[in-house]
């Protein structure tokens, strides 16, 4: 198996951890986090360092690759690290057993893809990308990076998610259609129509309304 560090330690980071060990693919071995001292144990497994130690301790072989468990609410923090880490140190992607992958499927580095989660033919999703429970990605639809869909989401075929974007829990997208970088899509949402502009756009009677 491969050792796996989670940057991050909040109850995220606690998840992910559960979400790799059932994988039966990597052996958690402790996290990275610049705002937890060094040595500190959290459920039995210590903070090995801080984020910008991450490549010292690659090198010196306390792991063999990490991933990012920082959530939607900090974007701006999620892709600062993917940006000091790719190229540098492996990022899993961590793929539920259950997770149903089409023909042509193209999957970046740093993804989670969670259980019972079908994402069909020559769809692709881009590195850094955590894609909860239940979705359903249809054919040849994108999802950028950064990207954070809540669980119990449906995009059809030839759907575009952008960067830095959140989907909240059971959003359906009709077919052919672009969510932009920095939107946010409220939860229960119908979406029929592009929503390319940056911003909050939530669920009234049916119809979206952005939020300022």
């Amino acid at each position: 198996m491969k050792k796996l560090a989670i940057i991050g330690t909040k109850e995220f980071a606690q998840q992910i951890r559960g979400f790799a060990k059932r994988t039966g693919e990597y052996q958690f071995v402790g996290y990275l986090d610049d705002l937890v001292e060094v040595g500190t144990v959290i459920e039995g497994y210590p903070v090995m360092g801080k984020v910008s130690e991450v490549l010292k301790l690659y090198n010196d072989g306390n792991f063999d690759c990490v991933f990012i468990a920082i959530g939607y609410t900090r974007f701006d923090l999620r892709e600062s690290y993917y940006k000091a880490i790719k190229g540098k140190v492996p990022l899993a992607n961590i793929i539920e057993p259950s997770a149903e992958l089409g023909d042509g499927v193209q999957i970046g580095e740093g993804v989670y893809i969670g259980r019972n989660t079908i994402i069909d033919d020559n769809a692709r999703i881009y590195d850094n990308v955590f894609i909860h429970r239940n979705c359903l990605i249809g054919h040849d639809s994108v999802i950028k990076e950064h990207t954070y869909l809540s669980g119990l989401d449906h995009f059809a075929g030839f759907c575009t998610v952008g960067s830095r974007t959140f989907i909240g829990l059971s959003v359906c997208v009709a077919d052919h259609l672009i969510i932009g970088d920095d939107v946010w899509i409220g939860i229960g949402s119908i979406v029929a129509k592009n929503y390319k502009k940056p911003g909050k756009y939530l669920s009234q009677s049916m119809l979206l309304t952005k939020m300022d």
